[in-house]
């Protein structure tokens, strides 16, 4: 059925619309008084967003259609970063970003959107909290875009989603994306003087303190050592991978 879509032409149709609908939702956003005077038509037209962000996302699941959507990366961060998108929007544009982002072919789009998805993890919202993290391991699998992440401004949460009582989806996440940062980290010998000035937080705020900095690699450490131990075997594994590179930095 994919196929037949694609050839269709059908995806190009899909972001075509969401071309149409992130204007018409600029638009509004700069007409406040039109929403006051017709809040029903705003209902609407984030419902039809929500839909095409859905319908992109299941599509988005056959990495044979990532190329026709190269056009709706931007689009769905944009969507993502605007502060006025509903939660029901917000969640399906980044469980669309998510399955986009498996591939490495669309990543140079998403650096503006790594400061933002640490922001979602300190967020409320179970759903965008775990979407946001799915999106951070899958870019931390390429090694041009760790100096960024370790650029930007840490979450307040780096700790709190490494104790063993968290909700282990979040924590399986998050030592993933840990360990493949750590590891470009040494792999590539990077250093606070790599990361790229333009994307850089004050230096005791960035992701590269929180992990190496004298005050938190100790605390770290010693969060993985118990999750070294967790029931749950992928978290123990990326847990020991932490552990072994904060080791021998």
């Amino acid at each position: 059925m994919p196929n037949l879509l694609r050839e269709h032409g059908c995806l190009t149709q899909l972001s075509q619309l969401l071309r149409q609908q992130v204007q018409n939702l600029s638009n509004m956003s700069h007409n406040a008084s039109a929403v006051e005077d017709d809040p029903e038509k705003s209902k609407m037209s984030e419902k039809f967003m929500n839909l095409l962000a859905t319908a992109i996302n299941n599509l988005s699941s056959n990495e044979q259609n990532h190329k026709q959507f190269e056009d709706c990366v931007p689009m769905l961060v944009d969507i993502a970063l605007e502060e006025e998108t509903g939660e029901s929007v917000r969640l399906s544009s980044l469980q669309a970003l998510t399955n986009l982002s498996v591939m490495e072919h669309h990543h140079n789009h998403y650096t503006r959107i790594i400061q933002k998805l640490y922001h979602f993890l300190d967020g409320q919202s179970p759903g965008i909290r775990l979407q946001a993290a799915k999106i951070l391991v899958n870019l931390s699998c390429n090694p041009e875009l760790v100096p960024h992440m370790l650029a930007a401004k840490a979450p307040a949460c780096v700790l709190e989603l490494l104790r063993t009582g968290a909700d282990e989806a979040l924590v399986l996440r998050w030592t993933t994306f840990l360990a493949n940062i750590l590891t470009t980290v040494k792999e590539s010998h990077l250093s606070a003087s790599s990361l790229p000035p333009d994307d850089k937080a004050p230096s005791p705020e960035t992701m590269y303190s929180a992990l190496y900095g004298m005050n938190s690699i100790g605390q770290i450490k010693s969060k993985v050592f118990l999750l070294c131990r967790h029931k749950n075997e992928n978290i123990k594994h990326q847990a020991s991978r932490i552990y072994q590179m904060l080791n021998s930095k």
